[in-house]
């Protein structure tokens, strides 16, 4: 219907009633804003001055819209959103109150509206038939209202419930960033800024996976940190398929759940040591990447959850890989291979100086007879050309890393592998010192 057709049924008396009502908006504001307040559980259980002060501010500027267009004879067409409603609504998004309890705000109050207005006209003319007119013109135009209001509101709820979660992202990221740069930071307000307590007890994780299904992995994530079970974690993504988290008790946590979770396949998870406060949100992840680099370099086939405290002396000892590549190979000599026989050897040797020497213990740690193990140590011991008990500490780092890092670490053909074995040879004759 045009706006000149939908003015010519406007009936004067509608215009009277509604100039008559315009003085008192102020008044069905806030009778209006007090009604739905009370009638709303998501905004009365609120509690908030501030909130309730700008449902009052959308409620009059509504009020005050309706009966300015009934009282000018005007349509929806020169309807606007009000400034004060969208206010209201940036208050009902930034609070975490759905989109339903204020489509329901706009539902109540227009039927609420309606009846005071009803009754206005009722007492103003005494004529069934205008009053019937003027009721189905003024109905039709405040359902038209509300519909076009709220076709509005739900457009702008989404762009800015998107926009502050951005914002609160980015936000977050930021102070976390900050954390981990080192810079001084206000532990209360990044607290607040982060959603998550900086005086706790922190785990750091580092969730990762090769596939780009993040929408998988961030299952991953929740299915880890619940495996912690000390409360809500902080997550800030840190590539396209790669996660990292804090998860804080006011108690050291226990992580001995977390290291025996087997998540699902091609996540990776690797965490460090529980540490209490602003440092050690810091010190958590840095062991939790380096945990994270110690499982990139394992063997195929390594467990996918990395504890930093069962990998610390590895992690130290591969900080420079070209070298400890060399160390490796100048220490096993002949046993620095990646076949299976001498893997099985090491393995043996690396649990025998574990034991202290103990040939039974290790047996029964393998499941082998105790004359295998003496056999295998023997035998590592001619590869070796030498005792295992000589320079056992340096032996047994060697071992380590070639238990955790395989290949990484051992002979493949290449040029630093013959290197390594002639300055081994160097050492063994006495014309290198190591």
């Amino acid at each position: 219907m045009s706006v000149v057709a939908e003015q010519a049924r406007t009936t004067p008396v509608v215009r009277e009633v509604a100039a008559e009502l315009l003085p008192r908006t102020p008044e069905l504001g806030r009778a209006m804003a007090d009604y739905l307040y009370a009638a709303i559980p998501e905004l009365a259980v609120m509690h908030d001055d501030e909130l309730r002060a700008e449902l009052l501010a959308s409620t009059s500027a509504n009020v005050g819209q309706v009966l300015r267009l009934l009282a000018h004879g005007a349509s929806t067409g020169d309807a606007v959103v009000p400034s004060d409603a969208l206010g209201f609504l940036r208050g009902i998004v930034r609070r975490g109150i759905p989109l339903a309890a204020l489509l329901r705000s706009y539902r109540l109050g227009h039927a609420w509206l309606w009846e005071r207005w009803s009754q206005a006209l009722q007492d103003r003319v005494a004529d069934s038939g205008e009053l019937a007119a003027g009721q189905d013109h003024s109905s039709a135009l405040m359902f038209a209202y509300v519909d076009k209001v709220c076709d509005v509101l739900v457009d702008e709820f989404g762009t800015e419930r998107d926009r502050m979660m951005r914002s609160a992202a980015q936000q977050r990221a930021e102070t976390v960033r900050a954390i981990l740069g080192g810079e001084p930071v206000d532990e209360e307000a990044a607290s607040r800024r982060l959603g998550y307590d900086l005086r706790l007890h922190h785990v750091a994780l580092r969730v990762s996976s090769g596939a780009s299904e993040v929408r998988g992995l961030e299952r991953a994530v929740a299915d880890a940190a619940a495996t912690l079970a000390i409360g809500k974690p902080l997550v800030v993504p840190s590539g396209a398929a790669r996660f990292d988290l804090w998860c804080g008790s006011f108690d050291p946590p226990a992580t001995d759940r977390l290291e025996r979770y087997e998540p699902v396949p091609g996540v990776l998870i690797a965490f460090g040591r529980p540490a209490e406060g602003v440092g050690g949100f810091l010190r958590s992840h840095v062991e939790a990447l380096q945990a994270a680099r110690i499982r990139s370099l394992a063997p195929a086939g390594a467990a996918a959850v990395t504890s930093y405290a069962r990998v610390e002396l590895v992690s130290l000892l591969a900080t420079d890989l070209p070298r400890a590549r060399t160390f490796v190979a100048s220490r096993l000599g002949r046993l620095d291979s990646a076949a299976e026989s001498s893997q099985r050897l090491r393995d043996t040797v690396l649990a025998y100086l574990v034991a202290g020497g103990s040939a039974s213990r290790v047996a029964k740690d393998l499941y082998v007879h105790q004359n295998t193990v003496a056999y295998r140590v023997k035998k590592a011991e001619e590869l070796l050309g030498r005792k295992v008990s000589e320079n056992s500490i340096e032996l047994t780092c060697a071992l380590k890393l070639a238990a955790a890092l395989g290949p990484a670490v051992l002979d493949d053909g290449s040029v630093h592998s013959e290197d390594a074995r002639s300055a081994y040879a160097r050492r063994r004759s006495g014309r290198d010192e190591p």
